[in-house]
C-alpha cells in the first residue's frame, strides 16, 4: 500500500425504519508498524474549521479509532465483544458503549477497505445498531478516483 491515500469514511445509524448516513473524503497517509497497519487523516469539526486528526490502527481482529482535536476518542472494535469510550466533545463527556457484531478488513497493494457492524451505547442505554466503512485507496497519478 502507497503512502497517500484518498480515505473515505461513512458511518451510519439504523433507527428503525430510518438511517443517518454522513460521509466525509480527505486525503490521508498509510502506513505499516510492527504489523499493525495505520491510516492517518484530518477531518474540519464544525463550521469554525476546527480541525481533529484521526488514527486507525488496524489488527488482525481489531480496529482501533482515535480522535484527536476538537473532539477526543479512542474507540476499539472487536468482534463479539463490548468495549469502552470516552467520547470527549466541547459540550462535555459521552461515556460509549460499542459491541462489535462484525469486523472485515481486506486489502491489497492499493487499497484497504474496514468495515464494522456494532452497537452503540450511550450513558448505559442502548442507541441504534450502526455500521462503518473506512476506504483508503491508493492516490493515482494525474487524479484521485474512489470506486
Amino acid at each position: 500500500m502507497t503512502k497517500e491515500v484518498l480515505v473515505s469514511v461513512k458511518g451510519t445509524q439504523l433507527m428503525g425504519e430510518e438511517n443517518d448516513t454522513i460521509e466525509i473524503i480527505t486525503s490521508g497517509t498509510c502506513y505499516e508498524k510492527n504489523g499493525k497497519q495505520y491510516i492517518l487523516f484530518e477531518e474540519a469539526i464544525g463550521d469554525a474549521g476546527d480541525v481533529t486528526r484521526n488514527t486507525v490502527k488496524i489488527e488482525p481482529d481489531k480496529v482501533e479509532v482515535t480522535k484527536r482535536g476538537l473532539v477526543e476518542s479512542h474507540m476499539t472494535f472487536e468482534r463479539g465483544k463490548k468495549n469502552m469510550a470516552n467520547y470527549v466533545t466541547p459540550v462535555g463527556l459521552i461515556v460509549l458503549g460499542l459491541t462489535t457484531a462484525s469486523l472485515t478488513v481486506t486489502e491489497n497493494e492499493k487499497e484497504i477497505h474496514i468495515g464494522i457492524k456494532y452497537s452503540l451505547e450511550m450513558n448505559g442505554e442502548y442507541i441504534s445498531d450502526c455500521s462503518m466503512e473506512i476506504l483508503a485507496k491508493a492516490r493515482e497519478k494525474g487524479g484521485l478516483h474512489l470506486t
